[in-house]
C-alpha cells in the first residue's frame, strides 16, 4: 500500500482488521501491513496490524498538538469524566468483539487472564482520575497569602510505549494519567502483540475529542525510535526491557525530551524462619512467579529461604507445578500458555541450560497438552532451580520466564544482602509473622515497592506509585506520583511594587 487510506467508520467490530487512528479518523497502514502470529501455533497467523510510515507518525503528533488546548481546556474534572467513559466504552466494545479471544490468540496467555486484563481497564481509569484533581491543583507555600504558588501542568504531547505482556491494562494506565493531567498522546502498541492494543486504544480515542489519543503500530523498532525521536514529542513514558530502557534514553538525549521508564526487575523474595511451608504459602508464591509465564516484570525472581528449608520449598513448590498444563491458552485445560517469542523461550533455555552446566539441579513440574506438544509453540515447563551459583546469569539477570531459582541463607541478614545484590530495584518481598524482623527487613530491601507475606501483582495498590530504581527504570506510574510524573512544576513568585 501507498499513501494513507482513511477507513469510513470511527470504531473497530469484530472481524475487521484493526486500524491506525489519527486525528480521530482510522486509517490503514501506510507501510503495508505485516502478520501477527500465534505463539501457541507459530504457523497460524491470527491477523494483520497496519504499519505506519514517517509521514503518518507526524500527523500523529501533529493531531495531538492541536487537540491539546481543547483537551487542556476542560480542566481536570472534565477531562476525568471524559476519560472515565471512555475506557467503558472501550473496554465494552472490546469484550463484545471477542477482543479477550483475539488477544490469546496473538499473545498466548490464557484466556481467564485476557478477560480479566480487559475488564480492569475501567476500574483503573476511573480510580486514577479520582486522584488527579489532588495531583494537579495548585499549592500556595503560605495559606494566609496567595504567593508564592506552585502549578503543575502537563508537558505536552507524550509519548506512551507499550510493552507486549501487559499492554492493554497499561494502554489504560498510561491514557489515564497523561490525559487527567492535561496531555494528549501518541500510543505505539507492542509489534508482537498489536491487535487488541489498536482496538482497545481505538476504541477509547473514538470516544474523545479527535486527536487527544492516536494510535500506531509497526514491525520492529524503527517506529518506536522515530517516535520517541520527533521533535513534536514533549515527554516519553515506555515499559520494556532494560535495553530497550537504555536505547530509549540515549535517543531522548539529543532533544532532551524527559522520559519515564519502567523497566524489568529480578526481584528477590525472602521466607523468614518463621514461616511454615503450608499449601497457601505455596499457592501465593507460585502465583507470584508462573503468572503469564513469569513474564512480568514485578514477578519473583529470586526466592530466599534458610538452608534447612530450601528442599521442603522446592518440593512443595514443584509439586504445586505438576498441576499446570502448558498449552494453547484458549483451551479450558490449559492454565499457563507458552511463552510470547521463541527468543524468549530460547533465552530461558540458555539461562537454565548455563546454570545445570555449573552444577546447579534443575526440576521441572506440569505437562504440555498432548494437542499441542507437536504445535511447534513457544512452551517452557515451570521450572525450579537450586544449588544455583550466585553469579550464575540466571541469578544476576531477569529471565522472564516460568523458572523460580531458590537460595538458601544461614542468617536473614545474609539474604537480605543477596537480594540487594543486584543493578534492580523493581519489587522486593518478606515474608514473616514477625512483625519487628518484617518492619527491620523491610527497610533494608532496596526497591520500589518492598512488600510483606504477598509480591508481584497481589502487592500491587493502584492508588500507589509503582517503579523502580538502578536498571528498573526512572519515574513512577500509578497513584498521586504517577499523574504528576506527566506533568512540569510551574513556580509563581510575586513582590509589592516597588516604592
Amino acid at each position: 500500500m501507498t499513501g494513507s487510506t482513511t477507513i469510513a467508520r470511527d470504531s473497530q467490530t469484530a472481524g475487521e482488521e484493526p486500524v491506525l487512528t489519527i486525528g480521530g479518523q482510522g486509517q490503514d497502514g501506510a507501510a503495508g501491513s505485516y502478520a501477527v502470529r500465534n505463539p501457541a501455533r507459530p504457523h497460524e497467523v491470527v491477523g494483520h496490524a497496519p504499519a505506519a510510515d514517517r509521514a503518518q507518525l507526524d500527523a500523529a503528533v501533529a493531531a495531538a498538538r492541536r487537540a491539546a488546548p481543547g483537551w487542556r481546556a476542560l480542566g481536570v474534572a472534565g477531562r476525568v469524566a471524559a476519560l472515565t467513559a471512555a475506557a467503558a466504552t472501550a473496554a465494552e466494545q472490546l469484550a463484545a468483539g471477542d477482543g479477550a479471544t483475539l488477544y490469546t490468540r496473538e499473545h498466548g496467555k490464557v484466556l481467564s487472564e485476557a478477560n480479566f486484563e480487559i475488564s480492569t481497564g475501567p476500574g483503573l481509569a476511573a480510580l486514577i482520575g479520582s486522584m488527579a484533581e489532588a495531583a494537579v491543583a495548585p499549592e500556595q507555600v503560605d495559606p494566609t497569602a496567595p504567593y508564592p504558588r506552585l502549578h503543575r501542568e502537563p508537558f505536552g504531547v507524550a509519548a506512551l510505549v507499550l510493552p507486549f505482556n501487559w499492554p492493554l491494562a497499561l494502554t489504560i494506565t498510561k491514557l489515564a494519567s497523561a490525559l487527567s493531567a492535561g496531555n494528549t498522546a501518541v500510543v505505539k502498541v507492542p509489534p508482537s502483540c498489536p491487535l487488541a492494543a489498536l482496538r482497545l486504544a481505538g476504541a477509547l480515542a473514538a470516544a474523545l475529542p479527535p486527536g487527544v489519543v492516536n494510535v500506531l503500530a509497526g514491525p520492529g523498532n524503527e517506529l518506536a525510535q522515530a517516535l520517541v525521536t520527533h521533535p513534536g514529542i514533549d515527554l516519553i513514558s515506555l515499559t520494556g526491557g532494560v535495553a530497550t530502557g537504555r536505547a530509549v534514553m540515549a535517543a531522548a538525549a539529543a532533544r532532551l525530551t524527559p522520559v519515564l521508564l519502567e523497566l524489568g526487575g529480578n526481584d528477590a523474595a525472602i521466607i523468614a524462619p518463621d514461616i511454615e511451608v503450608t499449601d497457601e504459602l505455596v499457592e501465593r508464591l507460585v502465583t507470584a512467579t508462573y503468572t503469564t509465564g513469569g513474564q512480568v516484570c514485578m514477578a519473583i525472581k529470586r526466592l530466599y529461604a534458610p538452608a534447612e528449608r530450601v528442599g521442603e520449598l522446592a518440593e512443595a513448590v514443584l509439586a504445586r507445578c505438576e498441576r499446570e498444563v502448558i498449552g494453547d491458552g484458549l483451551s479450558d485445560e490449559t492454565t499457563l500458555g507458552p511463552l510470547h517469542t521463541a527468543a524468549g523461550r530460547d533465552r530461558v533455555a540458555a539461562l537454565v541450560g548455563e546454570a545445570e552446566a555449573r552444577g546447579a539441579t534443575v526440576r521441572t513440574g506440569g505437562r504440555i497438552r498432548e494437542e499441542d506438544a507437536d504445535s511447534g509453540g513457544y512452551f517452557a515447563l515451570p521450572t525450579v532451580v537450586t544449588g544455583l551459583p550466585p553469579d550464575s546469569r540466571l541469578a544476576t539477570e531477569e529471565q522472564f520466564g516460568p523458572v523460580l531459582p531458590l537460595f538458601g541463607y544461614d542468617a536473614i541478614d545474609d539474604a537480605v544482602t543477596a537480594a540487594n545484590a543486584t543493578e534492580f530495584g523493581l519489587t522486593a518481598s518478606v515474608w514473616t509473622g514477625d512483625d519487628e524482623l518484617a518492619d527491620r527487613v523491610t527497610g533494608q530491601l532496596v526497591a520500589g515497592t518492598v512488600s510483606v507475606n504477598c509480591h508481584g501483582l497481589a502487592a500491587q495498590d493502584p492508588r500507589l506509585p509503582f517503579g523502580g530504581c538502578g536498571q528498573s527504570g526512572l519515574g513512577r506510574e500509578l497513584g498521586v506520583d504517577g499523574i504528576r510524573a506527566f506533568t512540569q512544576p510551574r513556580t509563581f513568585v510575586r513582590h509589592p511594587v516597588p516604592g
